[in-house]
């Protein structure tokens, strides 16, 4: 029983990574064509993360971006984090650094959402 329940996990796990994956790429393939609005950077940070997710505060570590932008479409107020469809990691805090320099906190920005579903967004199309 035990065995075959760990092929089901392992399933589960290969189609939600596959599902996450689609709607990546479908995000990436429309943006450009969104339309935009102007939004607020409200938080920007380099954000470590550990290659052992076990491990919290040792080992190699890869970093990402802790972004937070502020938007309205429509009278109706969003919150969002993704800066581009598919966002990489960067090997080290300078990296993660010099990319955070275009998104200051305060700093007013274009954001493209998706008009069926204006919560999803990015600030990077394509």
């Amino acid at each position: 029983m035990s065995e075959d329940f760990g092929k089901y996990l392992v399933l589960a796990i290969v189609l939600v990574v596959a599902v996450v994956a689609w709607r990546a790429f479908q995000m990436k393939a429309a943006s450009p064509d969104w339309p935009w609005v102007m939004g607020e950077i409200v938080r920007a940070k380099p954000l470590p993360m550990s290659d052992n997710p076990f491990e919290q505060h040792h080992g190699t570590h890869k970093w990402d971006l802790d972004v937070r932008y502020r938007y309205s479409v429509l009278g109706q107020n969003y919150e969002n984090g993704r800066i581009r469809a598919i966002s990489p990691h960067y090997f080290d805090e300078q990296s993660a650094l010099q990319a955070l320099k275009d998104y200051p906190v305060g700093a007013q920005v274009k954001v493209y959402y998706d008009p069926a579903r204006p919560d999803s967004s990015v600030l990077i199309p394509g």
